[in-house]
């Protein structure tokens, strides 16, 4: 078990679709079609993949698509999003840690900050396990937040506005373990000014500076 496992497992479900928006994961697909030239049909591995939101993109464009998430209700509503939209996709409902795959896809992608929430090993460990799961000259494409912008920038609280109200996130940085820390609360429509509601969970990730992703992200380390 990890550190925020609880929060992934009981709580994510609840917000996930508010906070993760597919017009965004379009533009994120496009964005990504557009800097790797990947022709049509073929393999993609989306790990982990949520409800599906960058799977059936990418399904949607043409591609062979594997979606892996631990998570049984994510996996499911990913399913349920890739029938709506006429696509297949293949859904493994997994730990990424496990996965076993060799040489099988053309594009791996690991999105959203979905690194940083295990051991430093376990983190070096899982990008391993991309780079095995890629063909001969296969991309791997990781999105994650910067530890030096995050020094900088990190705004000490963040408001989304959800279905039912707000989700209001309470961040702190650890600039001496690269750590940030997330308290996740849900506001009602009637305090959405103000402190109160209901804590929703938390969640802890290492953040990994450039040279420090740099040194993880070489195959051949």
């Amino acid at each position: 078990m990890f550190q925020s496992e609880r929060f992934f497992r009981e709580a994510w479900p609840t917000i996930s679709q508010a906070v993760e928006s597919p017009a965004d994961a379009a533009r994120a697909v496009q964005w990504i079609l557009g800097r790797t030239g990947l022709k049509r049909g073929t393999a993609v591995l989306d790990a982990p993949c949520g409800f599906g939101r960058h799977s059936v993109e990418f399904a949607r464009r043409g591609y062979t698509v594997t979606g892996v998430d631990f998570n049984e209700t994510e996996v499911e509503r990913a399913r349920s999003a890739a029938k709506n939209a006429h696509v297949a996709l293949r859904l493994m409902c997994q730990d990424m840690r496990d996965m076993e795959f060799s040489g099988e896809f053309d594009l791996a992608v690991n999105l959203f900050s979905s690194i940083g929430y295990f051991s430093d090993d376990e983190d070096r460990m899982l990008i391993d396990r991309f780079w095995r799961a890629l063909k001969p000259g296969g991309l791997f494409v990781l999105d994650t937040r910067n530890r030096d912008h995050s020094v900088r920038a990190m705004p000490p609280e963040e408001r989304l506005p959800v279905d039912d109200g707000t989700l209001r996130i309470e961040n702190r940085f650890d600039p001496t373990t690269s750590r940030w820390l997330a308290r996740w609360w849900r506001l009602s429509d009637e305090a959405a000014d103000t402190d109160a509601g209901e804590l929703v969970g938390e969640t802890e990730i290492r953040l990994y500076a450039a040279h420090e992703l740099r040194a993880m992200l070489r195959p051949e380390r």
